[in-house]
């Protein structure tokens, strides 16, 4: 294994390193975020910092690759307060789609795109895994982070609404880069009951439609940019979210190892 901490980090690999790890793991993690403003009590890379953390973990238990994370994610609804970068959907697809193609051309076959920018921007990833997989036969996983963690957040969950910035997304930075969360800042902003059928602002709501915000009314809905009840968020509430993640998500890992091992065997 290479590396100090046991991780294939890409970034800090050798050409000839990355020639040599190839042949242990050809499965690369990318985690995938937005640059945006999270509240008065959490910094603008939340969405990056948590699936890289994740992912570091994950890369840690199954020796796969670590890719460098994508930082700009298509974020236009935040962007009524200052620090939020977007870009356009069809580039944030097309660059995500390059990255993992030319990774694909130095011997990587299986990517996941780790999450952190959830909900918003799960069709521009869906699409990416789809063209990579039926274009480029990388075998490639959309990965939400929501997704991954939804038994535990569930099961701790205290507050009725966690849309953004709020009791999930806090805990997981609670647990992950505590000195980074100002809880005396955390506020709790309630939705207006206004909600159309099939759609609901609830990270696990009745969200059975495509919809979106924007920034318009992302400033009609809160004056401090998180939507949901931010100061019920726990290290320990984090902590069940982490676990929950990493586990499914590297047990998915495993079993591309398994098919990459059969197909070389």
């Amino acid at each position: 294994m290479l590396a100090t901490d046991d991780v294939y980090r890409l970034a800090d690999m050798t050409w000839r390193e990355v020639e040599a790890a190839l042949e242990e793991t050809r499965t690369m993690l990318l985690p995938v975020g937005s640059t945006e403003q999270h509240g008065e009590h959490m910094p603008l890379g939340v969405d990056v910092y948590m699936p890289e953390a994740v992912a570091e973990r994950v890369a840690r238990r199954t020796d796969c690759l670590l890719a460098p994370p994508i930082w700009y994610g298509v974020s236009p609804h935040h962007t009524f307060k200052p620090g939020t970068f977007t870009v356009r959907s069809e580039t944030f697809q097309h660059y995500v789609r390059d990255v993992c193609v030319s990774a694909a051309d130095w011997g990587v076959e299986n990517v996941l795109l780790v999450n952190g920018h959830y909900l918003v921007q799960d069709p521009e990833l869906d699409v990416v895994v789809r063209e990579l997989t039926t274009e480029h036969g990388v075998r490639a996983f959309h990965v939400p982070l929501v997704s991954g963690f939804e038994d535990a957040a569930t099961a701790v969950r205290t507050s009725e609404v966690s849309f953004h910035a709020s009791e999930f997304e806090t805990s997981m930075m609670l647990e992950l880069f505590p000195d980074l969360v100002d809880m005396d800042r955390a506020a709790s902003v309630d939705p207006p009951d206004d909600a159309l059928p099939m759609t609901d602002y609830d990270a696990y709501g009745d969200n059975r439609v495509g919809w979106a915000l924007s920034a318009d009314r992302m400033d009609e809905l809160t004056d401090t940019g998180n939507l949901g009840d931010a100061s019920v968020a726990t290290r320990e509430k984090g902590e069940a979210m982490v676990e929950d993640v990493v586990t499914n998500v590297a047990q998915l890992v495993d079993a591309l190892a398994g098919l990459d091992d059969e197909t070389d065997g």
